[in-house]
């Protein structure tokens, strides 16, 4: 004879949900308002939530993923169908943080929409790659300026933003890789501020604003200052035009490695600049690739 799980007492209705698998716990919540308040009863500590362009996984410790994933072959508007699941996925388990969210390059509309149920929520996102190649500049500023980004933040996209793009976070991510021509020297004098490390690559970066960003370090004019490491391919560099009055290849004897939170960075070869007040720091400008490590 069947019983309701309604009828069973709190304690054993939170039992049953601990034997059930996302899956289940996510049908069971869609049958009706009091299933739902029954299927929250499951402990979602050991799972992690993941975004990607077409599924939202949850990952469990043992490397089970169970996804909400759309056949690729036949995809549906995901920009319709996509945010309304996430937000039934975030009230059903509970979510606040979310490890992974990757845009993928196809849409920015449904980059936007996601995010802005994020925001809503307060969500904490680990990290966030961001690939979209057709932008609307103005609404990615507003997103990227109030995600909350914690650990690492890669944006790599062929989109040309406009010289006055400005990227002004709420919080800094501790590791931030850019690969656009837009990050310049501005946008990289705010950043160290906030970030342990900078990756930047196809950059526009000249050996000018490389003089004139060590030559403010050394004048110890950026003040509160963190990040400890900072990396930049650029083909100016390439040439042999002085850094410091040094002219490339610049290296030297030093090995140097910093930890702090989830960054580590070393150099080998280093050579050793100090600012007007002793602090040290080693650099390294090798063919396009120019790296330092602050001590």
């Amino acid at each position: 004879m069947p019983v309701s799980l309604m009828r069973f007492p709190r304690i054993v209705q939170k039992e049953i949900m601990e034997n059930l698998d996302p899956f289940e716990i996510f049908d069971l919540s869609e049958c009706s308002k009091r299933a739902r308040s029954v299927a929250r009863l499951k402990n979602m500590k050991e799972f992690r939530l993941e975004i990607h362009e077409n599924s939202i996984d949850i990952c469990g410790t043992n490397l089970e993923t169970f996804a909400f994933a759309f056949d690729e072959a036949m995809p549906p508007n995901l920009d319709e169908v996509m945010p309304p699941l996430l937000e039934k996925i975030l009230d059903v388990f509970g979510y606040s943080q979310v490890r992974d969210f990757s845009s993928g390059d196809k849409s920015f509309k449904l980059f936007a929409s996601i995010s802005e149920i994020l925001m809503q929520r307060k969500c904490k996102i680990g990290t966030l790659y961001f690939t979209v190649e057709n932008v609307e500049e103005k609404q990615l500023k507003h997103i990227l300026d109030n995600l909350n980004i914690s650990d690492f933040f890669f944006l790599h996209t062929k989109f040309q933003f406009s010289p006055n793009f400005d990227y002004q976070p709420i919080r800094f991510p501790e590791l931030l890789c850019i690969a656009n021509s837009w990050f310049g020297l501005d946008q990289l004098l705010t950043a160290v501020k906030g970030c342990l490390e900078v990756k930047i690559t196809n950059s526009s970066f000249t050996i000018r604003d490389l003089n004139e960003f060590l030559g403010k370090w050394m004048a110890e004019e950026i003040q509160n200052m963190t990040a400890f490491s900072i990396s930049i391919s650029s083909d100016d560099f390439l040439g042999d035009s002085p850094v410091l009055g040094m002219t490339p290849p610049i290296m030297g004897r030093l090995a140097w490695q910093r930890r702090g939170g989830i960054v580590g960075a070393c150099i080998r070869y280093g050579h050793l600049i100090k600012s007007i007040n002793g602090q040290e720091a080693v650099i390294q400008l090798i063919r396009d690739r120019f790296s330092v490590l602050f001590g």
